[in-house]
C-alpha cells in the first residue's frame, strides 16, 4: 500500500465511523482536525484515532489504552489479529454506548 491509498482507506475507515454514530443516534461528538479523528462522549471523555503515516498505522486511544492497527486482509488488525472495529465496540462500552460495527 502507497501512502495515497493509506489516507483513503483511513478517510473510508473516518467516514464509516461517522456514519454508524449518526445512524445509532448515539450522543457521541466527531471531530477530524488533519490525522487526528476525536470522539468525544458525554461525560467529556474520548477515543482517538490518529494516523501514523510513517508506519501506515491507524493508532487508537481509549479508557482501554492504546492499540496499533495495519490493513491486513482488507481490515484494520492488530499485531494479534484483532480487529479496530471490535476494539471499537469495546471502547464504546467502555465509554457508555453500545453499537455494533460489523
Amino acid at each position: 500500500m502507497n501512502v495515497a491509498q493509506f489516507h483513503q482507506l483511513v478517510e473510508q475507515t473516518w467516514q464509516e465511523i461517522e456514519e454508524k454514530i449518526d445512524d445509532e443516534g448515539l450522543s457521541v461528538d466527531t471531530e477530524i482536525q488533519g490525522s487526528v479523528c476525536t470522539l468525544t462522549f458525554d461525560d467529556h471523555s474520548q477515543i482517538i484515532i490518529n494516523k501514523q503515516e510513517a508506519m501506515l498505522e491507524l493508532w487508537l486511544a481509549s479508557k482501554l489504552g492504546g492499540f496499533h492497527f495495519k490493513y491486513i486482509d482488507n481490515e484494520w488488525k492488530t499485531a494479534e489479529g484483532r480487529s479496530l472495529w471490535t476494539h471499537l465496540e469495546e471502547a464504546f462500552a467502555r465509554h457508555g454506548e453500545e453499537v455494533k460495527f460489523s
